[in-house]
């Protein structure tokens, strides 16, 4: 750009969910142009229900997110039951709605602590924060992996969970891993307030601005579900009227579509979920929010992280409450028959808004399927809030500043971009210069083998040495078993118990055929980013971590090869048996 002009090109944002760019033309002191890019390639998850049956829906939808699986599974059977007029019991609306609590609860202290907190307090990472605060952090993951817990309870692992099906669950969990969850759930409680409070402390600028927000009407409850839509604009509308009011559109700079209230942007989200139903909060909640600054609905998008802090709370306290009674019912499901029609299924992800339709013909296939996610309706309003806040902060600084301002902007929106898929890389060109969950399973042995990975061919090789060794005669006296699914950050818990580790997973990188070994404390010191894990947030973040709240890594091993095929499953498990002191034939 000629005169005063400059470009600042973010080429991929960090501590959000996927990939995606920010594009910034400056000229004459304001922002021409503003490109919230998403270049992932779109993931087709419409076309690929088209065919199924019915029943298959809500497992494959949960495989759109990882945060957030349980809001695709309950946006989908809304709409499927709405199709095949099943009205579900009391019994299996309450649990939707704790399991629902789960991910809440495990969403917004994933956002909160490993994403967003770091900007306020000016850190680069979470492991600089777990040296800062490591309390807080210890909090946080102790927050997140309860959450996942709710969702385990249900839905039989926390990740792409399977408990979900058309007119209730599979099966009703069992009574007493319900009363010990109760019980974790009082304690947590305190937590939870404590986290409230510990977010509104945290620095942060004040920007009230003139926004429409939009939320799912509880219909007498906090929004987490219903049949109608309603905006702090007057906008009240069944969600089947949801195409009439509001356009999705194709921009030419990011791959996923820019969603419209009749041609503006709009807010969806914890604050717009906080404006419309904050007198449905229960009144230790509302005191709490009033403790913290929040004794009414905000405009304030920077109050959204002590929102979601709100949310948490009140998922702790919802959660409690739905499971403090709790009894087996008759049956945990009711049956659905195949029959023709147009359904539709709203509720609120933790990022908001979720809008599935449905068309099935008469023998229960899917002829047709709509999902509007979350991140995709906020990202005009990400694109206009950019705009205010870098304006207001000045666009004369220098490059590296104005970048700190946008990426803080977008991360404190928590987006999804995987999700937004139907998404930072900065460069600043000025005046043409370019510038999880609990403890593993119990065994006899004083060493603990976690297999890293998931149910994915490929991604399988830590659960697949696991079986491994299972079979293995003299393992399980030696050493406790546990397959974990993808844990992310919440590897940490399985760090804490003072025994030796040996942790297994693919690794990136590896020469084919060659075994990885390579110790805890090695691994961490790559700087808790993408290392040898094959995972987006892996073994090497998680163990950075570790070693920042004070977890010793001199007893943790990691264990891999670049294949799972089933010689390297040999050769690998060969290598734990070598370093548990045993021979495997």
């Amino acid at each position: 750009m000629s005169g005063d002009g400059i470009r600042i090109r973010v080429p991929a944002l960090t501590r959000v969910e996927g990939e995606g760019a920010l594009e910034l033309d400056i000229a004459g002191g304001r922002l021409e142009a503003v490109r919230l890019r998403i270049y992932e390639p779109p993931r087709l998850f419409e076309k690929f229900l088209e065919g199924r049956e019915f029943h298959e829906v809500p497992d494959l939808v949960a495989r759109i997110c990882g945060i957030c699986p349980v809001a695709y599974q309950m946006s989908a059977v809304r709409a499927l039951e709405a199709v095949l007029a099943v009205e579900v019991p009391p019994w299996v609306a309450a649990m939707r709605r704790a399991m629902y609590c789960g991910e809440w609860i495990q969403s917004h202290a994933l956002h909160i602590h490993l994403l967003a907190a770091p900007d306020f307090l000016g850190c680069d990472s979470v492991v600089e924060l777990a040296q800062r605060e490591p309390e807080a952090v210890r909090r946080g993951l102790a927050l997140q992996a309860l959450g996942n817990r709710i969702i385990e309870l249900f839905g039989g692992r926390s990740v792409h969970p399977v408990g979900v099906r058309v007119g209730g669950f599979h099966r009703a969990p069992d009574p007493a891993a319900v009363a010990a969850l109760v019980q974790d759930l009082d304690r947590a409680l305190a937590q939870a307030e404590s986290l409230v409070h510990w977010c509104a402390r945290l620095p942060r600028p004040r920007m009230e601005q003139a926004m429409t927000l939009v939320a799912v009407d509880g219909a007498g409850a906090y929004p987490m579900a219903g049949d109608r839509l309603r905006s702090s604009d007057g906008l009240d509308i069944a969600i089947a009227e949801f195409a009439d009011h509001f356009t999705e559109t194709q921009v030419p700079h990011s791959t996923a579509l820019h969603c419209l209230l009749r041609g503006r942007p709009y807010l969806v989200g914890p604050l717009a979920r906080f404006w419309l139903g904050y007198e449905h909060l229960p009144e230790e909640v509302r005191q709490a929010a009033a403790a913290a600054g929040l004794d009414r609905p905000s405009r304030d998008m920077y109050d959204s992280m002590v929102v979601r802090a709100v949310e948490i709370l009140y998922a702790v306290w919802e959660a409690r409450r739905l499971l403090a009674d709790y009894a087996v019912p008759g049956a945990s499901a009711v049956e659905a028959a195949p029959a023709a029609g147009t359904g539709f299924g709203c509720t609120e992800a933790p990022r908001g808004v979720l809008w599935h339709r449905y068309e099935l013909r008469a023998d229960g296939t899917v002829a047709a399927a709509r999902i509007v996610p979350p991140t995709s309706q906020n990202q005009a309003r990400m694109e206009e809030d950019l705009r205010l806040v870098l304006e207001r902060r000045g666009l004369e600084r220098e490059a590296g500043a104005i970048r700190r301002d946008a990426e803080q902007v977008i991360r404190n929106y928590d987006p999804c971009i995987s999700c937004a898929t139907h998404f930072l890389h900065l460069r600043v060109d000025r005046d043409g210069a370019v510038q999880e969950a609990g403890p593993p399973a119990a065994g006899e042995g004083g060493v603990t083998v976690l297999g890293i990975g998931s149910p994915a061919p490929g991604d399988d090789l830590g659960w697949r040495v696991v079986e491994a060794l299972a079979a293995t005669p003299g393992v399980r006296e030696r050493a406790r078993l546990a397959r974990l699914d993808r844990p992310g950050a919440g590897l940490v818990h399985h760090l804490d118990g003072g025994g030796p580790v040996i942790l297994v997973d693919a690794m990136e990188g590896a020469a084919p055929g060659e075994v990885v070994v390579v110790d805890g404390a090695r691994l961490a010191g790559q700087g808790g980013g993408r290392g040898l894990s094959s995972h987006g947030y892996g073994v090497d973040g998680a163990l950075a971590l570790a070693r920042a709240l004070g977890v010793s890594l001199e007893r943790v091993t990691v264990v891999g090869e670049a294949s799972a095929d089933g010689a390297a499953v040999a050769r690998v498990a060969d290598a734990v048996c070598r370093r548990l002191g045993l021979p495997r034939a």
